[in-house]
């Protein structure tokens, strides 16, 4: 059963973790908008790995949530000036998923400090190249199961060169990143906030490369619902995640930090989501991933995590049945095919 009065919520948050069943406790006493709250399982379908990171903690957490597996994306970036969060890499992905089979799933990771500048993206140095070499011949190895997180336009949350990005989307190096894909039948997971330029680029890499999934991270980079309905309107190859859009805690996209700008929007209020938004989804129910989106390892908390994965059932519970489980496991598993 995916759905359960809120009275008798029944997860193993509330037996085993103190701080998330309070967390549990006070959502559901908040949001009177919802006679019930989805408890299916759910796929993490944006998160990250650096090597700060501890791994019996993520799958004890993954455990509280009843997050049944990960999509894992290493963040080659260094931690922001002052934190001691080490960068991690490929191979920490890759041993991450073999410790815990079937609950990492490892994406060539492309948040790299080869990347920062976009001058390499229209003209790929020797660096670039090797990256791009380097992505062929792991996802031939068969042991990934996509490509990003591609950082296109990004605002920046700390100091530092790899903070603040605004890159080509529509340029050599997405071209050969997407002829990558094609060829291996893996997405691109995209970050890019939704600036019209860049969405009008993006619309024509999309119509170039019809074989590729593109997933447009963070609710189509925080677009608003008329520039996001026409995008899934005019690209059958477009899907989006909605990595770190809830409207919880003290950061993360969903309460509009680091910052919003007028092509910006959010997707919910105290749990509620706004009725455009909704319309969006239970008008393109296959195309949407919920995600988690912790980038660092101080935010694998059960706190953190647990706030994050609670709203999205609250949310989840919002859209009809079949949608909401779609958007809890099973577009994930048909995007990425997990299955195979």
């Amino acid at each position: 059963m995916q759905f359960r009065k809120q009275t008798g919520y029944p997860m193993r948050t509330c037996s085993r973790n103190l701080v998330v069943a309070i967390v549990i406790l006070i959502t559901v006493a908040r949001v009177g908008v919802a006679a019930e709250i989805y408890t299916g399982p759910m796929i993490d379908a944006h998160s990250h790995l650096g090597a700060s990171f501890d791994w019996d903690t993520m799958i004890h957490i993954l455990d509280l949530n009843n997050v049944s597996r990960q999509l894992t994306m290493a963040r080659y970036y260094p931690a922001p000036a002052g934190s001691a969060d080490r960068p991690g890499n490929d191979e920490l992905a890759l041993a991450l998923a073999s410790k815990y089979p079937g609950r990492f799933f490892p994406l060539v990771a492309m948040q790299r400090p080869e990347l920062t500048g976009a001058n390499k993206w229209l003209n790929p140095d020797a660096a670039v190249m090797k990256l791009l070499n380097e992505a062929e011949a792991k996802l031939a190895t068969g042991r990934f199961w996509g490509i990003g997180e591609v950082i296109v336009k990004h605002f920046a949350y700390s100091s530092g060169p790899h903070a603040e990005r605004e890159n080509p989307i529509y340029s050599p190096f997405m071209q050969r990143l997407s002829q990558l894909a094609a060829r291996f039948d893996v997405p691109v997971v995209l970050h890019m906030e939704g600036a019209p330029r860049l969405v009008a680029d993006f619309a024509r890499l999309l119509q170039e490369n019809p074989r590729v999934r593109y997933v447009w991270a963070h609710n189509c980079g925080r677009s608003k619902a008329p520039v996001i309905r026409a995008m899934l309107e005019n690209h059958p190859n477009l899907y989006c995640d909605l990595g770190c859009m809830t409207n919880v805690g003290k950061t993360g996209y969903g309460i509009g930090w680091p910052r919003m700008e007028e092509y910006t929007a959010l997707i919910e209020k105290d749990g509620v989501l706004f009725p455009e938004m909704r319309d969006i989804y239970e008008a393109f129910p296959d195309r949407f991933m919920i995600g988690m989106d912790v980038n660092h390892a101080p935010g694998m908390t059960p706190e953190n995590y647990g706030q994050r994965a609670q709203r999205f059932r609250e949310l989840l519970a919002q859209l009809k049945p079949q949608t909401a489980v779609a958007f809890a496991e099973g577009n994930a598993i048909r995007i990425f095919k997990l299955d195979r």
